[in-house]
Parts: structure tokens; C-alpha cells; sequence
């Protein structure tokens, strides 16, 4: 078959999917990112939770998470549109990478000049705000958010279940409001309750509410949450949190300066047991070319729950684009643990645990690694 015949015989097979695409308007996306990472050391903390050595392992998803993802809408008329998007997470460096998928969010909503309303499973506001001022996206081995998910003692809910948000219109040139609630961050409301408990024993509620200024080079937010874990203290009682998140940015063309900072603390002596600490960051962000760009950060976290339990971490690292879609990276990052901190470095900050030194499921090991790699999204 010569090579136009099988072009059109290619288009041709197409042709209904393709139809189907445009009517529905469906966009397909995705990355996917391999590299090598090197982690080891051990200066005074419990990073390495007695394991000994330095870890060598190829790894996926380093510089962002592999996925692949539909997203679209629907024009309703007089302004509205009907929105969605689900995307799911997949391990690329081994034989899970389909059979073991998962749902990184998936939600369904309305927008239009009210603003945009939408539910489902979605991204973690918290989570999302320390990667919008962290230099490193809460990605490589630099990421910020892996000390605040140890030594705030909640980890980092990179998704929430069962969540409703409300994004409004711009009131001011730049500024929206957000407000979230969900009956149960990380589960089904009424599944962790076995018999003789109130259905709600383990549930955990949160909502948020967060102002968004986002003006030609200036970036400003302030978020506040409140977290509670349903009848789980001693007595029966509810453990109840205070979060509260502020970040800012201004980028200065040769370089963009960021900061964030965040608190969390329990609301009474139980619930104190479980967070009370905070965190900042400053970082630095440097587009040397066209293709080049320098990244720095300096993260600082704080655990009040008991003595000698801080730690601190610096990041530095360089990304090369080959196109808008090929990226070639290296990081490297060292930490300072207090003697009994247990912060870790990791590939990301994902997870409910953060990436408290635990020996599995890629939590943190070692005060010291790098890292380099390629990603590719579409």
C-alpha cells in the first residue's frame, strides 16, 4: 500500500472519533517524566529511620507526576458552560503502570459570569498553594512541601474527596475569592466507622477560604482552613485544626522572588498533639535564556510539638527546554534535621503522611540528594 493510500485510509478510521471529539470538545493531555535519583545521609536527625547506605533507584513522575488526562465544556448559552475533567496518575518505570492507575482528580461543574462552581475529587488547596510559590512546584528532590506535611504531623492532601468549590468572577482587576468544603478530605464520609461508633467516627471535614491576587507581575494569597478529625480524640471528642497559608511573588523579568508561609495548630491540648507548627520559604526563580532556567529555595519548618524536632532544607537546580513540551532537569537538595526531626528527602510532597521517614511507598530518605531526568507532556 503506498503511503497516501495508507494516510487515507488512517484519516479515514479517525474521521468518527474525531467528529466526536470536536462536538463534544474534549481535550486529551498528559506527561510523563523518568530520571535518576541518589539519596543518602544522615547528620544528627532520623531521616534514615535506621536504615543504613545511600538509595539509588530510577524513578518516574520526579519533575511532575505522570499522567494523562480529558478535559472539555459545553456552551449552554447566554454565557454558561458546562465543565469537566478527570485525570488519573500512572507509575512509568514499571509493570503497574496501567493495572495499579489512579484518580488524581475528577470533577464536573458550571461557569460563567456568576464565576465557576464545581464538585467532585480535587486538587488540595494547600497542597496547590505551597506549589504555586515553591520555585519547584512541590516537585524533585527540592520540594518544599514534604517538610510542612512531617512537622506540621498532617501531611499533605494533595487531592480532597467529596469536595465542592466556588471560584468567583474577577471583582478587581486580578482578585478572586475561593471557598472549598468537603464532608471527608481523604475518604468517603461514614466508611471509617465500625460497629457501636457514631457513623461519622474518622471522617474529616475541611473547608477553606482564600483570596487570589493575580496581577501582571505581582502575586499575593491569603487562605484559611479549618480541618477536623470526627471523634477521634480521647473521650470521644472532636481534633480540630487551624490552617492558615500566605504566599506572594513578584516577578522582576530577569528574576522571579517568591515566598509563602503557613501555619497549623491544633485547637485544644489533644488536638495540639497532633500540629502545631509552621513553615516558610523564600525562593528564587532565574530564566538565564531562552532555554535555561535557574531555580534556588530555602525552606524552613517548625514542629512545637516537641524539642529539637525543626528542620530546614536548600534547593538549587536548573531545567532545559529543548521545546514547550521537552524539559531536561537536575536538582540537588540538603537538609538540616534537628536531632529528633525526621524530614526526608523525596520526589515530591504528595500524600497524607507527607514524606516522614518510613522505609516505603517513596517517603523520605537521607538529608542530601539529586536528581536529574526528561519529561514530555502532550
Amino acid at each position: 500500500m503506498s503511503k497516501k493510500l495508507l494516510a487515507a485510509a488512517i484519516a479515514a478510521a479517525l474521521a468518527p472519533a474525531a467528529v466526536m471529539a470536536e462536538a463534544s470538545n474534549v481535550t486529551i493531555y498528559g506527561r510523563i517524566d523518568y530520571g535518576f535519583m541518589s539519596r543518602g545521609g544522615d547528620s544528627g536527625g532520623l531521616s534514615q529511620a535506621g536504615r543504613t547506605g545511600r538509595l539509588n533507584d530510577f524513578e518516574d513522575g520526579i519533575l511532575g507526576t505522570n499522567r494523562f488526562g480529558f478535559k472539555g465544556s459545553e456552551d449552554l448559552g447566554n454565557g454558561l458552560k458546562a465543565i469537566y475533567e478527570f485525570e488519573f496518575g500512572f507509575s512509568g518505570d514499571s509493570g503497574t503502570s496501567f493495572g495499579s492507575t489512579t484518580n488524581r482528580h475528577s470533577w464536573v461543574g458550571l461557569t460563567g459570569a456568576f464565576g465557576t462552581a464545581l464538585g467532585g475529587r480535587v486538587d488540595g488547596a494547600r497542597y496547590s498553594f505551597v506549589g504555586k510559590y515553591d520555585p519547584f512546584k512541590n516537585q524533585t528532590v527540592a520540594n518544599a512541601g514534604s517538610l510542612f506535611g512531617v512537622t506540621s504531623g498532617l501531611g499533605q492532601a494533595d487531592r480532597a474527596d467529596n469536595a465542592v468549590v466556588y471560584i468567583t468572577p474577577e471583582l478587581a482587576p486580578g482578585l478572586k475569592f475561593l471557598a472549598a468544603y468537603t464532608t471527608s478530605l481523604l475518604s468517603e464520609a461514614g466508611s471509617g466507622a465500625i460497629a457501636g461508633q457514631d457513623v461519622e467516627t474518622g471522617d474529616t471535614p475541611l473547608y477553606a477560604i482564600a483570596a487570589m491576587y493575580d496581577n501582571g507581575p505581582i502575586s499575593l494569597l491569603l487562605d484559611y482552613e479549618n480541618l477536623q478529625i470526627k471523634r477521634s480524640a480521647p473521650g470521644g471528642g472532636d481534633l480540630e485544626f487551624d490552617l492558615w497559608v500566605a504566599g506572594a511573588s513578584y516577578d522582576f523579568g530577569v528574576a522571579k522572588l517568591s515566598a509563602y508561609y503557613e501555619s497549623t495548630e491544633g485547637d485544644d491540648t489533644a488536638s495540639k498533639a497532633v500540629s502545631n507548627g509552621d513553615g516558610w520559604l523564600i525562593g528564587l526563580s532565574a530564566p538565564v535564556t531562552s532555554n535555561i532556567t535557574l531555580k534556588a529555595s530555602y525552606v524552613k519548618a517548625n514542629d512545637d510539638r516537641a524539642n529539637d524536632s525543626d528542620c530546614s532544607k536548600w534547593g538549587i537546580g536548573g531545567e532545559y527546554a529543548f521545546s514547550k513540551r521537552t524539559t531536561a532537569y537536575a536538582t540537588y537538595a540538603k537538609i538540616n534535621n534537628d536531632d529528633l526531626a525526621r524530614c526526608g528527602i523525596s520526589k515530591n510532597a504528595a500524600g497524607g503522611n507527607g514524606t516522614g521517614s518510613g522505609g516505603a511507598n517513596g517517603t523520605g530518605y537521607g538529608d542530601s540528594g539529586f536528581n536529574i531526568g526528561l519529561a514530555h507532556t502532550f
